[in-house]
């Protein structure tokens, strides 16, 4: 039975990967570092540790990733607290169905706590909307790592079998699998291919469709038990 829903942020619940990414070529190219979108894949879901790992092993050791880091946290903030963050679609509907069933919800994010905290300043929704929240070094170690996931299920007091995790980058998705959770992708910047298929058990088209899953899984528990 699934009685938990974990969620990843930038690209699941906010619509912050394409602006992002937007902003980190800017940043690069005044620093004459050509930034791309598939290098920007490849970090989605890292803690800011395993970040600066990757970036430092393309660029160089010289690459200044922790001055980069804090402008790129700044601009995005400074949207994020002047107009908000767009939702992503559906999103309404899939907090408001699953409080509605009883299903218990958790954020888990390696995006740090208190940049969490302020996109959700402008973002009412997200208010309290969840029963537990793992954000950056809380979850131990990087996705693809299971830590977050095993923890934001800890925090929820079930077993990671029973939750469902929903996410849309690579390394966030091989973290919920390595986890035990029932793995759900969303697709954003990174379309869904058949090289994801041992790490996708779910594919929705926008958070809309969760609770019908959810649905669907606990109807077909039942009927097997």
């Amino acid at each position: 039975m699934i009685r938990g829903v974990l969620f990843d942020m930038d690209g699941v619940l906010l619509d912050t990967e394409r602006l992002g990414l937007e902003i980190m070529i800017r940043l690069c190219a005044r620093r004459g570092y050509a930034f791309t979108r598939e290098l920007y894949i490849s970090v989605l879901g890292c803690t800011t540790q395993r970040g600066q790992e990757i970036l430092s092993r393309t660029f160089g050791e010289d690459f200044p990733f922790f001055e980069l880091s804090e402008e790129f946290h700044h601009e995005l903030l400074s949207i994020a607290q002047r107009e908000g963050l767009p939702p992503k679609p559906g999103l309404r509907a899939c907090i408001e169905g699953l409080k509605a069933r009883g299903i218990r919800t958790a954020l888990a994010t390696s995006t740090a706590r208190p940049v969490v905290e302020g996109y959700f300043e402008k973002i009412p929704l997200l208010q309290n909307a969840f029963d537990a929240m793992v954000c950056g070094a809380e979850g131990g170690r990087s996705k693809p790592a299971p830590d977050i996931y095993l923890e934001a299920a800890r925090r929820l007091g079930l077993a990671p079998g029973d939750c469902l995790g929903v996410e849309d980058s690579q390394n966030g998705l091989r973290s919920l699998t390595a986890a035990g959770c029932v793995s759900v992708m969303v697709p954003d910047l990174l379309p869904y291919n058949n090289g994801l298929a041992g790490v996708v058990n779910h594919r929705l088209s926008d958070l809309s469709q969760v609770c019908a899953l959810v649905d669907r899984l606990n109807a077909g528990a039942r009927a097997r038990a």
